[in-house]
């Protein structure tokens, strides 16, 4: 096995030209003006606007996801409901939830995308289910197809955590509403923020007054809203990331074709193969105790640090242990699966040598 000199880490973000970045700080500095909807952050929402194709009118920027989640379900009005969702995912999608009175109620995943089940969701449909809330896990797409029969079949909310599918033009606008996460560690990011896009363009009005505390006016506060302010340091970067984007999403194409031209024919390394923007290069093994082994070497002997990503399984976890055991085909995949490196600038051939490694563990 090789061992990298310097770590390779499980992701790293794109960063721009410095010159680029500090030309913008100057136009801010003139500006005089750092959150509350300034003029970076109107040019930011604007040049979404054109790569999504989607109106301004309906898109929201915020500071960071999961107060986008957050106030997006709660503008959708899914407090004190029941929510469908996968626990095969970040916790955030739960939290939020959480956070405005809404119960997730958990349903397991099709075992080859990892994406929530709309079959398995309809036999938990209930006059008390609010909304479905599937999740584009890796940049895998969900069946937005089912999912819509489903949402009119039976009158609820279908919304989106596409935290994962930045760059998927074919996801954008599915549902009554979706999210994409800008965190770091994200194939596009604008350093933390979030991004709203609904299909009912009258939501944005309410969005807007959420994001900041629910004020009206001067003398008005019509809600109990939050600080979620996107501000224009984080709309600078993130104007700056849009202009590589299309570089972003090649690069992850390379990275991803160069660990499958070494695991093509290996049979104890499955890759996950139905992400389009290949945001992720999730690998499962035969058991846990393989994938756990696997974890442990590539960080002790090749100084690669991957990610177990989902794991532990959201119903592990304290608040949500209820669900337990509803969900055994997530339970397993959650023990096997292991996310492998990918960013811009990682070489292809510093790729293959991973996954060469990779299976030398397993061999």
């Amino acid at each position: 096995m090789k061992r990298f000199e310097k770590p390779i880490l499980v992701t790293r973000p794109y960063l721009p030209p410095i010159e680029d970045f500090k030309r913008g700080c100057e136009e801010i500095w003139a500006n005089q003006w750092l959150t509350n909807n300034g003029p970076m952050l109107q040019k930011f929402q604007k040049a979404l606007s054109e790569y999504l194709g989607v109106p301004e009118t309906n898109l929201a920027l915020f500071n960071n996801g999961t107060l986008a989640l957050e106030l997006g379900y709660y503008a959708m009005g899914l407090a004190g409901g029941d929510v469908i969702t996968t626990p095969f995912t970040f916790v955030a999608t739960s939290h939020a939830l959480k956070r405005i009175g809404a119960n997730p109620i958990f349903v397991d995943i099709d075992p080859e995308t990892l994406c929530l089940d709309p079959a398995k969701v309809e036999k938990l449909i209930t006059p008390r289910t609010k909304a479905i809330v599937p999740v584009h896990v890796y940049g895998n797409a969900c069946d937005v197809d089912g999912f819509a029969r489903l949402g009119e079949k039976y009158g609820v909310k279908i919304i989106y955590d596409a935290a994962h599918a930045f760059g998927i033009k074919s996801l954008v606008g599915c549902g009554d509403m979706s999210m994409y996460s800008f965190h770091p560690t994200k194939l596009f990011h604008s350093c933390e923020g979030g991004l709203l896009i609904f299909k009912d363009a009258a939501v944005q009005h309410k969005l807007h007054e959420l994001r900041n505390f629910a004020i009206h006016s001067e003398t008005e506060c019509v809600d109990v809203g939050s600080n979620a302010k996107m501000n224009e340091l984080q709309a600078l970067m993130g104007l700056e990331c849009l202009k590589k984007i299309d570089d972003l999403l090649d690069y992850r194409q390379k990275i991803y074709k160069a660990y499958e031209e070494v695991f093509v024919d290996c049979d104890e390394v499955k890759l996950v193969q139905y992400s389009q923007n290949k945001a992720y290069v999730p690998v499962l093994f035969k058991d846990f105790e393989t994938r756990e082994r696997v974890y442990a070497e590539l960080k002790e002997k090749c100084n690669v640090f991957t990610r177990r990503y989902f794991y532990p399984l959201l119903t592990e976890f304290a608040p949500y242990v209820y669900g337990k055991g509803a969900c055994p085909i997530a339970e397993n995949l959650a023990s096997r699966v292991l996310t492998l490196p990918t960013y811009f600038g990682l070489a292809p051939e510093d790729a293959k040598t991973i996954a060469e490694n990779v299976k030398e563990i397993v061999g």
